[in-house]
């Protein structure tokens, strides 16, 4: 039977081959960008969840409440893992560590920059990474030992087993010597944090600088903790709570445990409230891989249902000779799966030629995994519920056609199944009438973001790492700077106007209401960082030389934190933080130092340059190879033993939107997929209408119709359907992208000019597709249309 089966199907392909490449191709493309997107979908899945035992990981995580508004953050006390495994005993093993930080790092004549952090030794008891050589249960015990991955091993030394080898590092102020205690693994692609090595957590208390991790009322590291099989992790967020309050007298914080493995997707908060955050983006992706899948399927449906009337007398043929409802109906299945396996051949194809495009798009390292059962076990799911699908309607409508019926009245097709044909054709371009909306609202959302205006000039500005003699001669950096004909400007400063970094909530003024507290974002620069910056002061004046202790004591505030000190107290011209009194001496306009999902927040600029890291420097734009040319022989002959480093801050800053950009081009790419595989569609359907009024036409002709007339006989089929589907589509999509659009503080507006571009796109295609099948049949001799039967 299944041979017989087979041959029906072949020779329906061979017969119709029309059809069959449309239907071949748009399940091909369907199924093409299915797989792709079904490879995002698992990978983004399986972050941080390939660990032993993940399920028993939990991030300590805040809650911080300001006034009305409540700030989750991951960062934590420096104290807070070991204090929470000596209180609590569910918590089998507790490491602090903390963020990130680049460091150069020498062997013999060999330079290399490396990034890494450091923990305390429960941190790889917690994170079972494989590791290549070294002990486990000695790794990060000593300070004088490092732990390296497989990479910054072959780096370094060219070769894994390095233990035992000891390596220098730069920590900015002198070269320190490491034991490399053990090598870790190459980290798998699905995890969220990389970095190349992890050193002794114990070393950061070594720092004067670092005493502030001790204090109970100070945040930075994070704190990862394994809870026992046995421990309610709900019980143990109630448990916790308190915590720190119970530590430090007048504190807001409370304490909870989130898992990490859903920190990646689902780790997002909004006043306190979990928020969708990236799960938001996999469940768009699935949805739009489901949505081009779908309209592939409503493509075969249709053509299927067009062809109904030839395959009609078939049924009735065979129904006469006594075939069975159910046999005809396996037949008309097995066509549609035959041709859904040939089309995911050709699927795969593609999705090997398209791979390391889609790759770089989305900034990952996928590979289809050929070698894994369950990767077949999936393909044949998708191949069967594709073919049954997508076969489904066309099987039960035929089979369910009567013998009288057919030889009575084969030619004329039921009124149901021109209703159902254009409910489908009407689905589709619903979909993509949503699909090119919505992509058209994110590029624009994304392009106002990296073109609005920040409350400084991120353009021509260099972000130059200051680290060793560049650090403690940057005065004579900057003199030599500034003698450049095209450097204008140029200051250093702690913070990299790139995201929270110190903040306090200690901050009070008079007529400040006691029940009232708001985060502080504390920026401290160099004279000139306001001029290097481009920042616009609205009151006040700059920090300059010629004040001296005026400009040291005082502060430059931003308009929102003017606006939270006088709000009671018009006069108010200073603060305090802490015990420290400031005077107001400037006010910027506001500025921008997280991305535009958030509002702007309070800042305060100190003139306090001491641990200032980072080199600002602004440059005229012509002849930029030459200038930065000259800023690097002044750097390196300053600081000979440092690489020259450096970046633009308008590409720190698109950095912000990294995934919102691969979204926004993701999007675009599927949404043009979508109207494709939709045109394919229809010009099969609008060749079959043709093929059907052949007859109409020739006569038609011969009536002296003209080519326009005969041209609306054919259009005004679809016109009508596409039209109502822009209507329906452009009002789901302005709800969606109105959620969407919700995510971000600063945002634009859905203009009303979206719908109606959307709407001419879709519209022109549609009409060109079926105009251009139309004039192909307006061009049949009308002698000849005569003959067709």
């Amino acid at each position: 039977m299944f041979k017989n089966h087979f041959k029906i199907a072949i020779r329906g392909f061979v017969q119709h081959k029309l059809t069959f490449f449309i239907n071949l191709i748009g399940l091909g493309l369907g199924l093409w960008a299915a797989i792709l997107i079904g490879l995002w979908v698992q990978h983004e899945y399986a972050i941080d969840r390939d660990l032993e035992d993940s399920k028993q990981v939990y991030r300590i995580m805040e809650h911080q409440t300001y006034g009305t508004e409540v700030f989750t953050t991951t960062s934590t006390p420096g104290i807070l893992a070991r204090e929470l495994k000596e209180v609590y005993p569910e918590v089998e093993k507790a490491a602090n560590y903390s963020w990130m930080e680049e460091h150069l790092f020498q062997y013999a004549d060999k330079k290399i920059r490396l990034n890494g952090f450091y923990a305390e030794p429960d941190y790889l008891q917690i994170q079972m990474f494989d590791l290549l050589y070294g002990d486990r249960d000695k790794l990060l015990m000593d300070k004088s030992h490092i732990v390296l991955t497989e990479e910054s091993a072959m780096k370094l030394f060219g070769r894994k087993d390095v233990a035992g080898e000891t390596v220098l590092m730069n920590d900015g102020i002198k070269q320190v010597p490491f034991i490399v205690q053990g090598v870790l693994a190459s980290l798998p692609p699905t995890r969220s944090e990389h970095y190349d090595y992890i050193l002794p957590y114990e070393i950061l208390f070594d720092k004067p600088i670092n005493d502030w991790l001790k204090d109970w009322g100070s945040n930075g590291p994070s704190s990862l903790v394994k809870l026992s099989k046995e421990a309610d992790p709900g019980k143990f967020s109630q448990k916790i709570e308190n915590f720190i309050k119970e530590r430090n007298e007048g504190s807001s914080v409370q304490l909870f445990a989130f898992p990490q493995e859903d920190l990646y997707l689902h780790g997002q908060f909004k006043e306190g409230e979990q928020v969708a955050g990236r799960f938001s983006y996999v469940k768009l992706f699935a949805l739009i891989g489901f949505f081009i899948l779908l309209i592939a399927c409503i493509n075969f449906m249709n053509l299927s249902t067009a062809k109904s009337q030839k395959r009609a007398r078939e049924v009735g043929v065979r129904k006469v000779v006594g075939a069975e409802n159910g046999t005809l109906m396996v037949q008309f299945l097995t066509e549609s799966i035959f041709l859904t396996f040939f089309a995911a051949l050709m699927a795969l194809l593609l999705v090997e030629i398209s791979l390391p495009v889609f790759n770089e798009l989305s900034g990952k390292t996928m590979s289809v995994p050929y070698g894994e059962w369950f990767f077949w076990i999936q393909m044949l799911a998708v191949i069967l519920f594709t073919g049954l699908l997508a076969g489904s309607y066309p099987a039960f409508y035929l089979t369910a056609t009567k013998v009288v019926a057919v030889f009575k009245n084969h030619s004329n097709a039921g009124k149901s199944v021109v209703r159902a044909r254009k409910g489908l054709v009407l689905f589709q371009f619903i979909l993509a009438t949503i699909l090119i909306i919505s992509t058209i609202v994110v590029y624009k959302q994304i392009n106002f973001a990296l073109n609005h205006n920040l409350g400084y000039n991120k353009e021509q500005l260099l972000v130059v790492p200051l680290e060793g003699k560049l650090s403690d001669n940057f005065q004579v950096f900057k003199n030599q700077l500034e003698r450049l004909p095209s450097v204008k400007e140029s200051s250093r400063s702690n913070h990299s106007l790139m995201g929270r970094n110190r903040n306090t909530g200690n901050i009070n003024w008079e007529g400040k209401d006691p029940d009232f507290t708001a985060l502080f974002e504390i920026i401290e620069v160099d004279y000139n960082f306001i001029e290097t910056l481009g920042m616009n002061l609205v009151r006040g004046e700059s920090f300059s030389t010629e004040k001296g202790a005026d400009s040291i004591q005082g502060a430059i505030i931003n308009q929102r934190a003017y606006d939270l000190i006088t709000q009671n107290n018009p006069q108010a011209s200073t603060f305090k933080i802490g015990e420290d009194i400031r005077e107001i001496t400037g006010v910027v306009e506001n500025f921008h130092f997280q991305s535009f999902r958030e509002q702007i927040e309070p800042a305060i600029i100190l003139l306090d340059p001491e641990y200032a890291s980072k080199g600002f420097v602004r440059v005229e734009a012509d002849d930029m190879q030459h200038t930065i040319a000259a800023i690097q022989s002044i750097a390196e002959t300053l600081n000979p033993d440092y690489p020259f480093q450096y970046n633009f801050m308008d590409e720190n800053y698109a950095k912000l939107y990294n995934d919102d950009v691969r979204i926004r081009e993701l999007a675009k790419y599927f949404s043009l997929l979508a109207i494709l595989i939709s045109c394919l569609g229809l010009l099969g359907l609008s060749a079959h209408i043709a093929e059907q009024k052949t007859k109409e036409i020739g006569i038609r002709k011969i009536l002296g119709a003209s080519t326009l007339s005969i041209l609306n006989v054919i259009n005004r089929e679809f016109i009508f359907i596409v039209a109502l589907s822009i209507l329906l589509g452009s009002g789901l999509a302005f709800l969606i992208m109105k959620k969407w659009l919700s995510g971000y503080a600063y945002r634009i507006d859905f203009e009303w000019w979206i719908v109606p571009l959307s709407a001419l796109v879709i519209f022109s295609i549609a009409f060109l597709t079926v105009t251009l099948q139309a004039l192909r049949a307006t061009g049949t001799k009308a002698v000849h249309a005569l003959k067709t039967e």
